[in-house]
This record gives structure tokens, C-alpha cells and sequence, in this order.
């Protein structure tokens, strides 16, 4: 969050958060993959850098942590995601 904390700790935000996650509870990330993971982040689908009307225009998708934290971030830097692992511990899908 850092530079853009005063955006997040307002009960505005805390408001359109709590609906977004009532709206969608499950991580839409981890949906794609086949898992299912409560979301805990209100992610906004266009970085706003910062401007207000870009920050309340939405639109929002719901993510747990560790996808907004890293599948989100390697996105948004054109890198690859991390793979998918299977409950076996294995990667799932098509490797190679």
C-alpha cells in the first residue's frame, strides 16, 4: 500500500471493499486455476497510480493475498505466474 495509504484507510474504501468481497468471496485467481480460496483484497483490474476518480471507478475483482501480493505484481511486470500446484505437491498442467 505505502504511498497510497490514506486512499485505503478510509471507511469509504472499507465500504466498497466489504461489498466487492460479499459480492465475489472467492479469489478469482485461484477460480481459474480450479482452487478454491477466500479472498481477503478488494484489487482494483486497472492500477489507478494514485488518481482519485481511476481509484473509485473500479472495476474490482476480489483476490486472496498471495495472489494480489504475486500473480497480481508478476502481471502487471509482464512475468511469468507461478504455476500451479497440485494437492500431490506436483505442478498441475502442462509443463515443458
Amino acid at each position: 500500500m505505502g504511498q497510497h495509504s490514506a486512499m485505503y484507510n478510509n471507511p469509504r474504501w472499507r465500504a466498497v471493499r466489504a461489498a466487492q468481497l460479499a459480492r465475489e468471496p472467492l479469489c478469482r485467481l485461484c477460480l481459474a486455476r480450479g482452487q478454491y480460496t477466500h479472498a481477503t483484497v478488494c484489487d482494483h483490474l486497472q492500477p489507478h497510480h494514485g488518481d482519485w476518480a481511476a481509484f473509485w471507478a473500479g472495476p474490482f475483482q476480489s483476490l486472496c493475498q498471495q495472489c494480489h501480493s504475486v500473480d497480481k505484481q508478476r502481471a502487471e511486470r509482464n512475468s511469468r505466474p507461478r504455476p500451479a500446484i497440485g494437492a500431490d505437491g506436483w505442478p498441475v498442467g502442462g509443463g515443458g
